[in-house]
């Protein structure tokens, strides 16, 4: 049997749209266990078909991808990742996918080998780069391919975020932002990507306040999240950077202690304070 924990993401981390992603330590755990047929444990009816479950077309897809007879086997989900909150939830399930299939596959392929596939799947890097590696990672694209890069985070910064229960599909949050966008706003947000990576490397709150400010997508997306409004202006005075994860409706907060989060629990918002990810955990429990 084997079991494999991929993390949850927040994509963007405000200024870099599609480009930059953090990984936080909430978990989708799967097991995957050799069968005559395949078979779904713990998933959604609607989800617990060959056709309609993403774990089985992305282990299809590797073992497609390498030529080789497909092996059969009982897909196992227990989740902790919420569906279309902007926490890489379909990432979870690509990235599972895909190195299951690579271990019955004799690992044929390496990580940054599966990187390729998993950005061939999500069609974007910036969900399954930090999920499968951890931390925060920057990617670019050259000639049809991704390209990976790691950058540390201080110890002391601490990663917080709301949940709502309203769902922001990729779809919708995708169809609210403009065709075209003025030179302005581009140099704004290029202005501030740049320095994003030293502003997590020294732990500078001030500075990762001054950079979490979106012109390309969070001022559109912003009107899908009912309490966004509010919960920006009621930390607006603390040394907290705010932002929507990925297409939303979570948002993240990033801070170097929690004295802002009894004014948010207060007024009846929930928050999760979670670590920063340290990237795909695979375990053969054969081995154990």
């Amino acid at each position: 049997m084997l079991r494999i924990k991929v993390e949850a993401t927040s994509a963007n981390v405000c200024v870099g749209f599609d480009v930059l992603g953090i990984a936080l330590g909430l978990t989708n755990e799967f097991t995957f266990e050799r069968k005559n047929d395949f078979s779904f444990v713990g998933f959604d009816d609607e989800f617990s078909t060959k056709e309609s479950n993403l774990v089985y077309e992305s282990y299809k897809y590797v073992f497609d991808y390498a030529k080789e007879e497909i092996i059969p086997v009982e897909i196992g989900f227990k989740g902790d990742i919420p569906v279309s909150r902007g926490l890489g939830s379909s990432s979870s399930l690509i990235v599972a996918g895909i190195f299951a299939a690579n271990y019955y596959l004799g690992n044929k392929y390496s990580k940054r080998e599966l990187f390729d596939i998993a950005t061939i799947l999500e069609g974007h890097p910036d969900n399954v780069a930090p999920a499968i590696y951890g931390g925060l990672v920057a990617s670019y694209k050259k000639e049809n391919k991704y390209y990976p890069n790691l950058y540390p985070i201080h110890k002391d910064l601490k990663f917080s975020v709301i949940i709502p229960e309203e769902c922001v599909s990729t779809q919708m949050a995708r169809g609210v932002l403009p065709k075209v966008l003025p030179y302005k706003d581009i140099v704004w947000n290029m202005s501030r990507i740049v320095n994003i990576p030293r502003a997590f490397l020294d732990g500078d709150i001030p500075l990762l306040k001054d950079l979490f400010s979106d012109r390309l997508h969070e001022p559109y997306r912003s009107k899908l999240i009912k309490d966004y409004d509010t919960i920006k202006a009621l930390i607006k005075d603390d040394d907290v950077a705010f932002a929507i994860s990925g297409s939303g409706s979570t948002m993240l907060m990033v801070s170097k202690n929690l004295d802002f989060i009894p004014k948010l629990r207060n007024k009846g918002f929930k928050v999760l304070t979670l670590n920063v990810g340290s990237g795909v955990f695979v375990e053969d429990y054969n081995e154990r």
